[in-house]
């Protein structure tokens, strides 16, 4: 995998981001496929898409919102190809996905009975 230049960015609004360069201009960095760098409250590391709602694999990055890049490991590599791998797969679902269980979830609110806040028990704040 040394053939892939993918790197970590340490950008100036704190977020670190893993992606794999396809252009490296004067001004700016083209990556694709970038993903977040988090920390869990147990100490490990995770990947999650930088914009987990678009369909845009190539993202720019200016060079001036940059504070630091380096290559990363190559089992770091390893992981972040999996995942963006699986990320290329999932599946957002949209509406017409949904129409079923929204029609259903509908139908159930309207056979509920409303309920009059004079007959209640307790305090509303």
């Amino acid at each position: 995998m040394e053939e892939l230049d993918i790197r970590h960015f340490k950008l100036t609004n704190g977020e670190s981001v893993v992606g794999l360069v396809s252009v490296k201009n004067e001004t700016n960095y083209i990556i694709e496929r970038p993903v977040l760098i988090e920390k869990s409250m147990i100490g490990t590391w995770s990947f999650t898409p930088w914009f987990p709602f678009s369909e845009t694999k190539s993202f720019k990055i200016e060079k001036e919102h940059i504070v630091q890049n380096v290559p990363v490991a190559d089992t770091v590599k390893y992981n972040y190809v999996q995942f963006a791998l699986r990320m290329s797969e999932a599946h957002i679902a949209s509406p017409e996905d949904n129409s079923d269980l929204e029609r259903q979830l509908y139908d159930e609110y309207e056979d509920t009975e409303s309920v009059p806040l004079e007959d209640t028990d307790y305090t509303i704040h």
